[in-house]
């Protein structure tokens, strides 16, 4: 796999590890070859991009973050039998590279996704300990509510019915104890993602009692396009990820007899 990496502007060479944003996106391939061949791929650092939430957005350098945005290919004939897989261990090399490399504090680093990428979000916070926080936005988490196929899986849920639930985060909230940031557009029309998903997934957490907060925006669909949610999404990340992941607040510790 491969990854890119922006550091927070002013960040010189030498400087100490700096807390990070990693924002990924799932994509399935039949083989590896499949894999190398889609990797083989430019980015023109160069390029004007618009404010935007996506993975691409460079704002969160602004902000003291490392930007990381590494491949996690999912790998198979039928891919999604190993999505919990090589998502988890596609993350967790690309934490250990950064680790290694000094570039990122591997105890402050958050995750965020749209989409699919909101799902891997779910599935990451409820499966894995990497993160200290979590951003997903127009997201997927029950799978039994896309019976039909989804993304790239292209069996139904009665030809796939253990792949469908073990995939599916909603099912495995009582695991979540990281906090997690969810948006969603309120008239969201994409056919995997309507709002229900959010709005359900968000109902398990507080049943739950977990650290989790859900925002929607009324006349968005599958993702922000005024600027006034832009502006306000862009407040509750940051705030979120200063809270949980750049200064942690450290743990009571018991008193002693």
């Amino acid at each position: 796999m491969q990854g890119r990496i922006w550091m927070p502007v002013g960040w010189q060479e030498g400087d100490d590890a700096v807390p990070a944003m990693i924002w990924t996106y799932p994509s399935e391939y039949e083989t590896p070859r499949d894999y190398e061949r889609d990797a083989v791929r430019d980015w023109n650092a160069n390029e004007f991009d618009h404010m935007s939430y996506l993975r691409w957005s460079l704002l969160w350098t602004t902000q003291g973050y490392a930007l990381v945005h590494p491949d996690v290919p999912i790998v198979g004939e039928d891919y999604n039998d190993n999505f919990i897989q090589h998502l988890s261990d596609s993350l967790y090399a690309a934490i250990r590279h950064l680790d290694n490399l000094g570039l990122v504090d591997p105890d402050r680093i958050g995750h965020g996704g749209h989409s699919y990428g909101a799902f891997a979000t779910g599935n990451l916070l409820t499966r894995t300990p990497y993160f200290k926080a979590g951003i997903a936005g127009d997201g997927a988490y029950n799978r039994t509510l896309t019976p039909m196929g989804f993304q790239r899986e292209s069996r139904y849920i009665w030809q796939a019915l253990g792949t469908y639930l073990n995939m599916s985060p909603f099912f495995h909230a009582d695991h979540l104890d990281t906090p997690l940031l969810m948006y969603h557009g309120g008239d969201d029309n994409n056919t995997g993602t309507f709002p229900i998903q959010s709005r359900r997934f968000m109902q398990a957490l507080q049943g739950l009692d977990k650290n989790a907060v859900l925002y929607e925006y009324p006349f968005e669909s599958h993702g922000p396009r005024a600027i006034e949610s832009y502006l306000d999404l862009w407040k509750r990340f940051i705030d979120f990820f200063d809270m949980y992941v750049k200064n942690p607040a450290a743990p009571v510790e018991a008193d002693e007899e």
